[in-house]
């Protein structure tokens, strides 16, 4: 009997790593294609904007200077298919370069979004678009259940930025707000 008890807790142990290891396999896969995502935005960030944007298509990138520059691609939707390619715009919720109302976007803890959780009030947070380069500063972090989405209302007389991801629970938001939506420069001058 112990024998079998033994012989199970290594299985068992085996398993564990097994998914453990495919986990950080799918992130660093999902990292890759964001990268890449993120790449392409930007060389072709002087193309005319399409008329319409359709889901998948990617919209912006946010770069994050406090955090070594990282840069996050940004796609229309929140599908999970979007979300593992990217963070994903909310849709019915204005465009980083509208000039009023609430910008939101979403991504994954353990993948793209996982440092906002961590940028400090006043962090300056930078929207590139074909429409040019918007600039943000965030001024309020909160924790919230997953089914409050009060959090993505526009907040009258003021552009924001919204950006939400998951706790380590999965069962709670974070969420990160940013002001201005102010452009910095237009993208032929990127």
């Amino acid at each position: 009997m112990k024998k079998i008890i033994l012989i199970l807790g290594v299985l068992l142990m085996i398993a564990g790593g097994l998914l453990l290891g495919w986990f950080f396999l799918e992130n660093h896969l999902s990292e890759q294609k964001m990268l890449a995502e993120t790449e392409t935005f930007m060389e072709t960030i002087t193309e005319v904007p399409p008329a319409k944007i359709l889901e998948g298509d990617t919209t912006s990138v946010l770069e994050f200077p406090t955090q070594e520059n990282y840069r996050v691609a940004v796609k229309e939707g929140t599908t999970p298919y979007v979300l593992s390619l990217a963070a994903g715009h909310m849709k019915g919720t204005e465009q980083a370069w509208d000039p009023t109302g609430a910008v939101v976007v979403t991504a994954h803890n353990n993948t793209f979004f996982r440092g906002i959780a961590k940028l400090e009030m006043g962090a300056e947070v930078l929207a590139y678009t074909r429409q040019g380069v918007f600039r943000y500063k965030v001024y309020d972090r909160k924790t919230i259940q997953a089914t409050d989405f009060s959090v993505t209302e526009d907040v009258p007389g003021l552009k924001t930025l919204v950006m939400i991801t998951c706790d380590f629970t999965g069962t709670r938001r974070i969420v990160v707000f940013a002001r201005g939506g102010e452009k910095v420069m237009e993208a032929q001058d990127i």
